[in-house]
């Protein structure tokens, strides 16, 4: 059973605020850079940059570079901590992808924080 937003933040000894739940409102959507998370909520700079700091640390959302270097921000929509995750070069949409599709953590790696496979989608190729 998925978790509602307000009882992941509260897990994670965080608040739903209206920053946070604006923030995760446009990341539903699809990836997003700062400016476009700017735009879309009408938040300002700080309060964007902190609360993606904050959803980052618990693993809510994560980052994503591409070749030009600017970062897009992905809601993840799974609730496992070591996954893989796909991001279309073209379209900008992103996945969490399922378990079987990869060995997250190869035996000899003590830890594994992020794997990300860059590709076209099938929309797109």
């Amino acid at each position: 059973m998925k978790r509602s937003l307000k009882e992941k933040l509260h897990d994670e000894g965080l608040r739903c605020t209206q920053p946070r739940r604006c923030i995760v409102e446009a990341l539903e959507s699809g990836p997003k850079t700062h400016a476009e998370l700017l735009k879309l909520t009408g938040l300002d700079r700080v309060t964007v940059y902190r609360n993606l700091l904050a959803l980052q640390k618990i693993g809510l959302i994560y980052r994503v570079y591409l070749t030009t270097g600017e970062p897009y921000y992905v809601l993840c929509d799974t609730e496992k901590p070591s996954h893989a995750h796909f991001f279309c070069e073209k379209c900008h949409q992103a996945m969490c992808l399922p378990d079987e599709t990869i060995q997250v953590a190869p035996p000899w790696a003590e830890r594994v924080e992020r794997v990300l496979l860059v590709g076209k989608c099938a929309k797109c190729a």
